[in-house]
């Protein structure tokens, strides 16, 4: 893989495979309440590997942002201002927003920059890892003419990536689903009403308040409690297919409240988050830039060679016994002789 290719690798974002409405104004609420389903949805629904390209007003995706993973931050447009955060309070969510202002497409004819990035994901109360991008318009700022012949802010064409699409949450966290099955499953969800038709999903205006993820999804480590279930109820069912020939229990022993085992202090939100860590450990070597070392391969012995070296070995070794039978006779002797001698 070229440097080029590489680039263009690192630029690929993870984007949950669900169709988004354009809207041009979102709300801080209405960003809550689409984490919440961006989450709910990424249970059942395949991310894939795709490029965000100059975007257009109102545009929404849904992409899945892991520390180990390549930050996101080129999509075709130039900015004239540096990305910012900050965080807003929703009860007890809290949003981290990071917004990149006076966005323009080079060599486009525009005169003017007002486009607006934002991208937001839960901070506090919800699955950080999962991230909602806006794309709306601000106040304009004439482009200053140097910035009007600046080339590209990346290399063209783009070559699209033929990785297969990968579950990130829930049962299939590590699945993989080949891109020409995506469509069809895409079809199947629509159909089972899992996510959004065609048309999109639009979000809804909230004069309630924010709702951000509810039940099961409030907490962030609860994303692998599914996962977890179905390991368990697996392990479950292979102990008691080992139990049929075990034989009889043994008898009971009860057991003495003064002896504190370790597992006693495990919480399920411990094994939780132990799996969750360990999963996106396992993605980030997925997506990792880095080339995968090939693995060592150890020759092919024969037995007939090891056993020609095995008794080349034991003729060494009775040479090296008889040496030292010789060396001890020879130190008898002539202590033999310096005794006769004195």
């Amino acid at each position: 893989m070229n440097p080029a290719q590489l680039q263009q690798q690192n630029e690929q974002v993870l984007k949950l495979s669900v169709p988004l409405r354009p809207e041009p104004q979102l709300s801080f609420e209405q960003a809550a309440n689409l984490l919440g389903q961006f989450i709910r949805w990424s249970n059942t629904t395949p991310y894939y590997r795709t490029y965000i390209d100059k975007p257009a007003e109102g545009e929404i995706h849904a992409i899945f942002q892991y520390e180990k993973l390549p930050p996101f931050t080129v999509d075709g447009l130039r900015y004239l201002e540096r990305e910012s955060e900050y965080f807003i309070s929703l009860g007890p969510y809290e949003l981290c927003i990071q917004e990149t202002k006076f966005g323009f497409v080079p060599n486009s004819g525009e005169t003017h920059a007002s486009r607006v990035r934002r991208k937001i994901r839960f901070s506090k109360g919800g699955v950080s890892t999962v991230m909602l991008v806006h794309y709306s318009r601000g106040p304009a700022q004439p482009i200053p003419p140097e910035f009007m012949r600046t080339p590209p802010v990346r290399q063209y064409p783009l070559i699209p990536s033929a990785e297969p699409a990968i579950f990130v949450m829930g049962e299939k966290t590590g699945q993989r689903v080949p891109l020409q099955s995506l469509q069809m499953l895409q079809q199947q969800q629509q159909q089972q009403g899992l996510i959004p038709g065609p048309q999109g999903f639009q979000p809804q205006a909230n004069a309630g308040g924010p709702q951000p993820p509810r039940g099961p999804m409030q907490n962030p480590m609860q994303a692998q409690n599914a996962a977890l279930a179905s390991q368990n109820a697996a392990i479950a069912a292979q102990n008691a297919a080992m139990a049929g020939h075990r034989g009889p229990p043994k008898p009971h022993i009860p057991e003495d409240p003064n002896d504190e085992d370790e597992s006693d202090v495990v919480t399920h939100r411990d094994i939780s988050t132990t799996r969750f860590i360990r999963n996106h450990e396992f993605l980030a070597e997925v997506f990792s830039p880095e080339p995968t070392p090939k693995p060592v391969e150890l020759p092919e012995e024969k037995e007939e060679d090891l056993q020609a070296a095995l008794t080349a070995v034991q003729a060494e070794i009775d040479a090296l016994n008889q040496r030292t039978t010789e060396l001890e006779a020879m130190k008898l002797a002539n202590e033999s002789a310096a005794l006769v001698l004195h």
